[in-house]
């Protein structure tokens, strides 16, 4: 029987993708509701914490926080579009979220540690948060009220015309980690996949993935004949036979070199998709480094690892079928794809549609 994801929130991604990729830091989102009066000078400290929800800043023990000093920045001209997040990423924050990039870039670098990859993140997450916001405030806190001012967290407030956030960072505690399914983190990258990869103002292109399992023994000479001959099919997609069309719903078999490559080339296509949905490069023809500030690129590299060590384990044999892969079509919204593959006694089948 097949495993289905399910559906993962923007900010419980860009939380969960933090914890694995900036180990060293711990990061807490909190929205809320926007006050009813605009703010014309810098709010109390009363204001502060109500709208930022403290106390309660962190949700383990001792993570209470108390403000005891802001400072406020006015967004003139909030972004209402979805780029804002997208030109974060990239380093090169629109006006509006300049300020807020700076904060947040400058304290986790002052941990040391942070690549491009955790930059690219980090980057896509405040440029999230300041994409129509209309004040940020930037909140001095002491671990109790009336104590001394904690010097190595930051703390900052997002306020459009209806809602805030909070955005809390402070070094992670030395603690043991908490296991995490895999097919959760899949679904988290999928969530931020699709973010980048907009066909119009509307939709997307998704990615779905499944899970199955299979009880063909590929240790054989040939473990594509004996898959090709014990495997039931998962109900729609069919490995493909001689006569086959390749428009049909079939799936045509990749060998190592052939998989490698369709994966570098769809690679290269997801991040030319991500960087045409802005007006940004549109007169830059340089070739951008990839994986380098694509946090695209990092994304599907994190899903294909993941998904490949899930059907292999740490070794194994890897057996890979596909219709239309290399992604190209489907990126423009034309067609769908289809990419299966088969380890000792796991599948995955991972359908992409414009």
């Amino acid at each position: 029987m097949a495993t289905e994801l399910r559906q993962v929130g923007t900010f419980e991604a860009v939380k969960h993708l933090f914890r694995l990729w900036l180990p060293g830091w711990r990061l807490a989102l909190v929205g809320g509701e926007a006050p009813q009066e605009e703010w014309t000078s810098t709010p109390s400290l009363t204001e502060v914490a109500e709208y930022g929800a403290f106390p309660g800043t962190f949700a383990d023990s001792g993570g209470q926080r108390h403000p005891v000093a802001v400072e406020r920045f006015d967004i003139d001209d909030p972004d209402e579009t979805s780029d804002s997040p997208l030109h974060a990423s990239w380093g090169l924050p629109i006006e509006g979220a300049e300020k807020a990039y700076e904060f947040l870039i400058g304290a986790l670098e002052s941990g040391g540690g942070l690549d491009r990859r955790g930059r690219a993140l980090a980057g896509y997450a405040v440029g999230y948060l300041a994409a129509d916001a209309t004040d940020l405030l930037r909140i001095e806190v002491a671990a109790e009220s009336g104590g001394s001012v904690i010097d190595d967290e930051l703390h900052l407030l997002f306020r459009s015309w209806r809602s805030t956030w909070r955005l809390s960072l402070a070094p992670a505690p030395i603690a043991p980690d908490v296991p995490v399914g895999a097919e959760y983190r899949i679904a988290c990258v999928i969530t931020l996949l699709g973010e980048f990869l907009r066909i119009n103002n509307t939709d997307e292109v998704t990615f779905e993935v499944s899970f199955g399992t299979h009880d063909v023994d590929l240790d054989v000479a040939d473990p594509d004949a004996v898959f090709r001959a014990g495997w039931k099919g998962d109900g729609h997609w069919l490995i493909a036979e001689e006569g086959d069309d390749e428009d049909d719903d079939v799936l045509w078999a990749l060998d190592a070199a052939s998989l490698e490559a369709a994966l570098t080339e769809s690679e290269r296509n997801i991040v030319a998709a991500a960087r045409a949905t802005t007006i940004l490069w549109e007169f830059d023809d340089t070739t951008p480094e990839i994986p380098g500030d694509e946090l695209v690129s990092w994304l599907a590299r994190d899903l294909y690892g993941m998904i490949a060590t899930e059907v292999t384990g740490t070794s194994g044999t890897l057996l890979a079928y596909a219709k239309k892969f290399p992604l190209e079509g489907v990126l423009c919204g034309e067609g769908d794809s289809c990419v299966l593959l088969v380890g000792p006694g796991r599948t995955a089948l991972v359908y992409v549609s414009g």
